[in-house]
């Protein structure tokens, strides 16, 4: 039992707490080569245009994050001249909302290494060093914030459980999971096309494909299509 609570303990600092701490550095240990978000007290108007405003669910999200920070700060926290001293509402709202989807990433990261599909994985060392090296990568992409770019990466890992979860068990609902991931992420970014590639390259076969089984292709074009729709109607609207 000890052994038991002291493997998940360890496991929760490894793929929570490490991942907070290295984003915590990245946003508030040195000036971001975006200073301008540090400075803006409200979501930046170029947001907003070109091909920001195709990015909803992050834009909106940015808006309702400074309302709620501002409300803190004002009325909730304390030390409030630290918390203006190191940031604006909007940048302290940015970090708390790629915080949140980044540490969702760690744990999606963990249960993709964990599949039985690849030998080399079943060695606890070896899994801990590859999430490590790809948790320190996204966070060097702090250098360079932005609003979207973590709920991408969410819904794109997120997507490659769903396929893997398909491909494994076979069982519809991951794929009509992935259908409805894709189109809500799309109004993310443009990325969401990703999670379709991924579909491809798990279930691709040449040998199908020269004996002209085509079940593979219609199983991809409700993919393309849920990407299609929104992606269109987007620029459309």
């Amino acid at each position: 039992m000890l052994k038991t609570f002291d493997e998940k303990l360890s496991g929760f600092l490894f793929v929570v707490i490490l991942p907070f701490l290295l984003f915590f550095m990245s946003y508030y240990g040195f000036e971001s080569s975006y200073t301008h978000f540090k400075t803006s007290e409200r979501p930046p108007d170029f947001l907003f245009s070109s091909v920001y405003s195709y990015r909803i669910i992050p834009n909106y999200l940015s808006i309702y994050m400074t309302d709620f920070m501002e409300y803190c700060i004002n009325n909730l926290l304390p030390f409030k001249n630290l918390f203006i001293k190191n940031g604006t509402p909007f940048y302290h709202g940015l970090f708390l909302m790629n915080t949140f989807f980044f540490i969702l990433s760690s744990v999606i990261i963990n249960a993709i290494l964990k599949f039985k599909s690849v030998d080399l994985f079943s060695n606890v060392m070896v899994r801990r060093l590859v999430h490590l090296l790809m948790i320190f990568f996204i966070v060097i992409t702090q250098y360079t914030p932005s609003n979207c770019d973590t709920i991408a990466l969410f819904c794109y890992l997120l997507g490659i459980v769903f396929t893997l979860k398909y491909l494994y068990t076979n069982r519809s609902l991951f794929f009509y999971l992935l259908i409805i991931l894709i189109a809500v992420s799309t109004l993310v970014r443009e990325t969401a096309c990703l999670n379709i590639a991924f579909f491809v390259a798990a279930f691709f076969s040449l040998k199908e494909l020269r004996q002209k089984n085509l079940q593979f292709i219609w199983k991809v074009i409700p993919l393309v299509f849920s990407f299609l729709v929104p992606y269109l109607g987007l620029r459309f609207f």
